[in-house]
């Protein structure tokens, strides 16, 4: 996939996404929460690129997430910033939510792995977009944070040397309901006649986790909390080899999903120090 740079020019900008997204946190969100160390002024300023990484929640929390954080970026003067994200492919094969695909992640089909990250370096100052947990948010409880379904986005990061702003948030937990099935009860949805995407977007993680997390209709939080930290991805030398590739990003990744476990918990004690306040 050849890419120009005068594709650039055409991104839309944060900026440009503000109406949309404020009107969605509005109908969402009775009030918010946000923090960001260090503030986000700094990072703003001292990172024209950035690996933005989201925790999951529920399935539908991918929604106000990016809402919040935009509505802060351009209150701090980072309107011109210019964001790709990463969509699942399922996205792209829906009439409707195809729209929805290529509105949010500037992308006019899902990308490959080689074809993103040529796509990120060639455009110089873009913001990624990841939502590393991905479909796996389908199989675990919505407060909790869940194996990430890929650890490339930290390649390329590393490959980059991009730093992440690490963005974790409370509040959208109850727009999921989480169904916990007996080992038998999960044989036997797997066994169903089910059609093939949903074969394949099932796979064994039903059977692993015991679990089925399903999207509830999403009604107007009373706070949705979010607090983001600047995070470096330890200098490592990657290897040539494939494997030994994947090793060095599994334990990158495991680190990672420490730090934002601990970022979960950060963000409970504000949300109950602020209660303490009011």
């Amino acid at each position: 996939m050849e890419i120009h740079t005068s594709e650039s020019h055409k991104l839309r900008k944060l900026s440009d996404y503000e109406t949309v997204t404020n009107a969605v946190l509005k109908l969402v969100a009775k009030d918010t929460l946000f923090r960001a160390e260090p503030n986000l002024d700094q990072i703003l300023s001292e990172n024209p690129r950035l690996i933005t990484v989201f925790n999951h929640a529920s399935p539908l929390s991918w929604i106000p997430a990016p809402c919040l954080l935009n509505a802060h970026i351009n209150a701090r003067g980072g309107g011109h910033r210019r964001p790709i994200a990463v969509m699942d492919r399922f996205f792209y094969s829906v009439p409707g939510l195809r729209e929805i695909a290529k509105f949010v992640s500037q992308h006019d089909k899902p990308l490959s792995f080689k074809e993103l990250i040529a796509h990120f370096e060639r455009l110089g100052d873009v913001d990624l977009v990841v939502f590393p947990e991905g479909s796996n948010c389908f199989f675990g409880e919505p407060d909790e944070l869940q194996p990430f379904r890929s650890n490339r986005f930290l390649e390329i990061a590393i490959r980059t040397e991009t730093p992440l702003l690490l963005c974790v948030h409370r509040g959208s937990e109850g727009w999921g309901m989480s169904i916990p099935l007996s080992p038998s009860a999960a044989e036997k949805v797997t066994e169903l006649p089910l059609p093939g995407f949903a074969r394949k977007f099932l796979g064994d993680r039903l059977l692993k986790r015991g679990m089925l997390t399903l999207p509830n209709l999403p009604k107007p939080m009373e706070k949705f909390s979010m607090y983001c930290q600047l995070y470096r991805v330890e200098t490592v030398e990657l290897s040539g080899d494939r494997d030994d590739v994947k090793a060095q990003l599994e334990i990158e990744s495991q680190k990672l999903q420490v730090k934002m476990k601990s970022m979960l918990d950060e963000l409970d004690d504000i949300i109950r120090a602020e209660s303490a306040k009011s």
